[in-house]
């Protein structure tokens, strides 16, 4: 087996310091570790970086979703937030320029709800969706 082709490390240098350095296959960011979770974070955090691979995840499985019926997407806008609780919960907007007629509309809402990511997550966090599209 070869070595694998997606991977992230993290460094927390010593001391009282919130803020990791991450890299994620190559690409170098900073995540904060929040101390509380009432302000407003200044940059990446854990969770804000699983709200994005959530995103990311959705809109491209949405474009290649519309794209192989031939239906061009326009702009696709995908918002992810948290919202606390025991468990938290994602919230993801999923907002298509395209126009969707309400039959392929069904069958998208079905391919978000099986991305990859939403797979992996939804057996331990629920994620509550709401799909709009442009007008049919």
């Amino acid at each position: 087996m070869g070595e694998p082709n997606v991977w992230s490390s993290a460094t927390l240098p010593d001391g009282d310091g919130r803020a990791a350095g991450v890299n994620v296959n190559g690409h170098e960011l900073s995540c904060e570790i929040p101390a509380d979770h009432t302000a407003e974070p200044a940059g990446a955090t854990p969770f804000g970086l699983l709200a994005g691979s959530l995103s990311a995840c959705t809109a491209m499985s949405v474009r290649t979703f519309l794209q192989r019926w031939e239906i061009e997407p326009g702009e696709v806008v995908v918002h992810v937030a948290f919202r606390p609780g025991r468990p938290p919960v994602m919230e993801r907007r999923v907002t298509v320029a395209a126009q969707v007629g309400q039959d392929l509309r069904e069958q998208l809402a079905g391919e978000v709800d099986h991305t990859p990511v939403t797979v992996l997550l939804r057996d331990v966090v629920t994620i509550r969706t709401e799909l709009r599209t442009g007008a049919a």
